[in-house]
């Protein structure tokens, strides 16, 4: 590992190696061995009046280092090992392959630093959470694995930082899609208060902070546990759970690092630390999100009829299950032949292992291929609106590149559907329409109303 200079004034302290009891150092030219390490480090760093610690091109205030983060530093603790090892205990309750795991690695102290049996949990992990999330976390793992680099620091943050905030947006949009469903049946009545933050997040220009995602979150079980509205949660592991979004709760206070962590990527002023904290947060924050390993999601890509003479009908249903499967397979197309029937050009959320009963996330969740007619899924998360002329911009989650979806309202009054569903060409711009449509009519139900653009 690279050498740690400790720099003061009159001194210079130079760690020349690390072992699991021993750390060795060089002052001012002097060989030390320290048996206690970091609190006879500190000790003797305040002796020197020593504040910084340099650690390759990095300077570090040692009052910043503890002893959860100093083998991290060292280079003795390796990215993922802290995640790795709350998750899986995290999941044990809603997971068979979780609970198998610990079982077996019970009698083996600090597996999670053994990396051919923390791999095993990686996996379990990435297949256990639900569609779009649990890809991610596997692609978080795999920066974890790369060589040390200004680059990977950066990108394990920024993944970190990604994961949390898409994880706060399917919670909300299976909120939003539930009580957009509850509102057409029946209307109910919001505070402006709530009517400002549900406004919000439809309307706003630019992508929410985890701050804003939180207001969001706490709004909207604000309105599911009014007794008054006479809603069922669409998540029962959220029912009960807004004790956590009160003013500075424990998991608030999750929410908070995530956002100072994202604004100190902003401005490029993380290191090495600050993988360690948002590692650490993410981890807390599944603390309180672990039941999203009871969910699945699909897109549905195209449905068939199948009606022979004198036999009951038949659907043959065309589906992506999204994510990670136990045999590593990413997104398996397949098929199932039902006499049931289920939205289209949808991607659903559902426990379990059937969609029949599902929660439709369109148009808050896309799949962008579904809808182009392309190979493949691309599923993306409502991101913001466009200022300029109101379109829709939808963000990628495999790059978290954007895509614009603006109206050309190609379906007029008097125009022949049967005509321009003729062309592909013509498909792919009113399934588009349609992304923009369901939109505005979500807004329209939730809020009364749909914002002028005209003027900008």
């Amino acid at each position: 590992m690279p050498n740690e200079t400790i720099l003061a004034a009159n001194h210079n302290v130079v760690i020349q190696g690390v072992s699991e009891s021993t750390l060795t150092l060089n002052v001012d030219g002097e060989v030390r061995e320290i048996h206690h390490q970091l609190a006879e480090l500190k000790g003797l760093l305040q002796t020197l009046k020593v504040q910084n610690v340099q650690y390759a091109d990095k300077i570090y205030n040692i009052e910043h280092i503890d002893e959860a983060n100093f083998g991290f530093v060292t280079g003795k603790k390796a990215f993922n090992e802290l995640l790795t090892k709350q998750l899986i205990e995290a999941i044990q309750p809603c997971s068979l392959p979780a609970q198998r795991f610990l079982e077996r690695v019970a009698a083996i102290p600090g597996w999670e630093n053994q990396l051919h049996i923390s791999d095993k949990a990686k996996e379990i992990i990435a297949y256990s959470f639900v569609g779009v999330i649990g890809i991610q976390i596997s692609k978080l793992m795999a920066i974890g694995k790369e060589d040390f680099s200004e680059a990977k620091q950066r990108k394990y943050i920024e993944k970190c930082i990604q994961i949390a905030k898409w994880s706060l947006d399917l919670v909300c949009f299976t909120l939003l899609s539930k009580l957009w469903d509850a509102q057409n049946q029946q209307a109910r009545a919001f505070s402006e208060a709530q009517q400002t933050v549900l406004a919000r997040r439809f309307d706003d220009t630019l992508e929410p902070s985890v701050e804003e995602q939180f207001r969001l979150l706490q709004v909207l079980l604000e309105i599911f546990s009014d007794k008054a509205n006479a809603l069922a949660f669409p998540m029962p592991e959220l029912e009960g759970f807004s004790p956590n979004l009160v003013e500075g709760s424990a998991f608030h206070q999750v929410c908070q690092a995530l956002q100072a962590l994202n604004e100190k990527l902003d401005k490029s002023q993380y290191d090495l630390l600050d993988c360690f904290g948002a590692e650490t947060q993410l981890a807390a924050f599944f603390g309180y999100f672990h039941f999203l390993v009871n969910y699945r999601m699909a897109s549905i890509k195209h449905i068939g009829y199948r009606h022979i003479r004198n036999a009951d009908a038949r659907y043959l249903h065309h589906y992506a299950a999204l994510g990670i499967d136990s045999k590593a397979n990413v997104d398996a197309e397949k098929v199932n032949y039902t006499p049931q029937t289920v939205d289209t050009d949808a991607v659903l959320l559902y426990r379990g292992d059937n969609y029949a009963e599902h929660i439709n996330l369109f148009p808050f969740v896309i799949d962008y291929n579904a809808l182009t007619l392309e190979q493949g899924s691309k599923v993306c998360f409502y991101s913001c609106k466009e200022f300029s002329d109101g379109s829709i911009e939808y963000l990628f989650l495999e790059d978290n590149s954007t895509i614009d979806i603006n109206r050309k309202g190609l379906l007029k009054p008097d125009a022949d559907f049967n005509e321009l569903m003729m062309s592909k060409d013509n498909q792919k711009i009113l399934n588009l329409d349609s992304v923009v449509d369901q939109f505005r009519e979500a807004r329209r139900c939730l809020l009364g109303d749909e914002p002028n653009f005209d003027d900008l």
